[in-house]
């Protein structure tokens, strides 16, 4: 950590008295020129997701290229508000379960089994809350994409800060102790700066991942009505219906266009920043860097302003919250307290599962049930395997080149932008090239999942 660094952490200052003078420089101009656009863009995007929801029906989602920006813009727009939802949703659910033994019992499973729940799942019954909340505007049908985005990225980040929190090493934690630091200042001082970097990985993945579920959330069903919001995922999928591969190809150039613009202008900055956090026993031999993140640093004006932010930062940080935490209890009462826990936790499982079989005996019969189990099995086969099979390649492959610094520095931004890209999109090419040919779908669509893994 440099002297600069730890001189603003001890005596952080609200008006940035260390800079020169107030005259703004090159590297100014070009912060404001894109903080302006990103704010013009947040605002044209907010502005349109509360239109009524008749204009879809006036102006419905078409092919033309003309529109293909602004569908993209709110489609990132959308991604980014489930981000910072699932951000929300990681400090206050992973904590809650990295902290509590009881909540760990109920919160890990739930995760566990929420990440494996496909998206078309929570939309049957999301959709319609999130339509009736706001009746006749284009934001219950937001909402509702918003939130079928964010069943994809907010597990994986819960999983990976509750992880963190759980491997803090024991020296640090005893300085905390140490210190007396509250559980408010612990929590901003100690244990979100040693989970940023992993955090911060993690969220860029699930950013990744979210793009698969993009065509699902865009193009919503609700009962006999299609809902299709303006976006890359509702082009997709007029373009899918009407069989335009020259459409596709061109959302495919879209989406590449925004995930290298995202990459460059947000998450490459916030990862050169966050490095800052990473615990390690030796110095590392490459440093992230991000020429948004040097313009930040080296802008004159920009610094000035945000001085105030960073000041204010600093002291909500460091508040005194009265602690909650409830008095110790003797070591019987707490095996007692631990016991009853686990019995009320039992009994909610075992009226979920009667729940499940009451459902099912009702409204199914056991063809059906036979039949999916069937199926299902069939694709537990079928992922196992692909899997395997990726892991065997991709995996020396990636131990290769995390050996080689000189491989890793060139590979890992190809890795990432291709990391980021959402397989499905080639899924229509796939099926044009598999009905050319005449080849076996059950076979030749199998390989196609292997895009998700590898």
């Amino acid at each position: 950590m440099s002297t600069e660094t730890v001189t603003d952490a001890v005596h952080p200052s609200p008006l940035g008295l260390g800079e020169r003078g107030f005259l703004p420089n090159i590297y100014d101009l070009i912060v404001f020129i894109l903080v302006a656009g990103a704010l013009f863009a947040l605002a044209h995007g907010a502005h349109e997701m509360r239109a009524p929801l008749t204009t879809l029906d006036i102006a419905p989602v078409t092919l033309d290229p003309a529109k293909l920006p602004e569908y993209a813009l709110r489609t990132t727009l959308r991604m980014f508000a489930a981000i910072l939802a699932s951000l929300l949703f990681t400090f206050v659910v992973a904590t809650f379960a990295a902290k509590s033994r009881k909540a760990e019992l109920v919160i890990v499973p739930a995760l566990d089994i929420l990440q494996s729940v496909p998206v078309l799942g929570f939309l049957t019954f999301t959709v319609a809350f999130f339509m009736g909340l706001f009746p006749g505007s284009q934001l219950g049908a937001e909402c509702a994409a918003i939130f079928a985005i964010f069943t994809a990225q907010a597990w994986n980040m819960a999983f990976s800060f509750y992880q963190s929190l759980r491997t803090i090493p024991s020296d640090l934690d005893e300085v905390s102790r140490h210190f007396r630091l509250s559980a408010w200042l612990r929590f901003w001082r100690l244990e979100v700066p040693f989970a940023a970097p992993g955090l911060i990985w993690n969220t860029m993945m699930s950013m990744s991942g979210s793009w698969f579920f993009v065509v699902a959330s865009e193009a919503i069903t609700v009962g006999d009505t299609t809902v299709k919001l303006p976006g890359i995922g509702a082009w997709l999928a007029l373009a899918i219906d009407q069989k335009d591969i020259g459409a596709v190809v061109l959302a495919v150039a879209a989406m590449g266009v925004v995930i290298l613009a995202y990459d460059q202008l947000v998450f490459r900055p916030i990862v050169a920043w966050a490095d800052k956090f990473k615990f390690e026993q030796t110095a590392s031999q490459e440093r992230p860097r991000s020429w948004v993140y040097d313009l930040v640093r080296r802008g004159r004006l920009i610094r000035r302003i945000f001085a105030p932010l960073e000041w204010i930062g600093a002291r909500v940080a460091i508040l005194r919250l009265p602690a909650l935490a409830p008095r110790p209890l003797p070591a019987r009462a707490g095996k007692a307290g631990d016991t009853l826990w686990l019995v009320l936790v039992s009994i909610a499982a075992v009226y979920a599962l009667w729940f499940m079989f009451d459902y099912v005996h009702s409204q199914l019969g056991l063809d059906d049930i036979a039949r999916a189990f069937g199926l299902g099995l069939l694709t537990l086969v079928r992922v196992a395997v692909l899997i395997a099979l990726a892991s065997l390649v991709w995996v020396p492959i990636g131990v290769w080149i995390g050996l080689r610094p000189w491989a890793a520095e060139r590979v890992q931004p190809v890795a990432q932008f291709l990391a980021a890209f959402p397989a499905n999109v080639l899924f229509p090419i796939a099926v044009v090239i598999i009905v050319k040919f005449g080849l076996d779908p059950d076979v030749w669509l199998s390989p196609l999942m292997v895009l998700g893994t590898q």
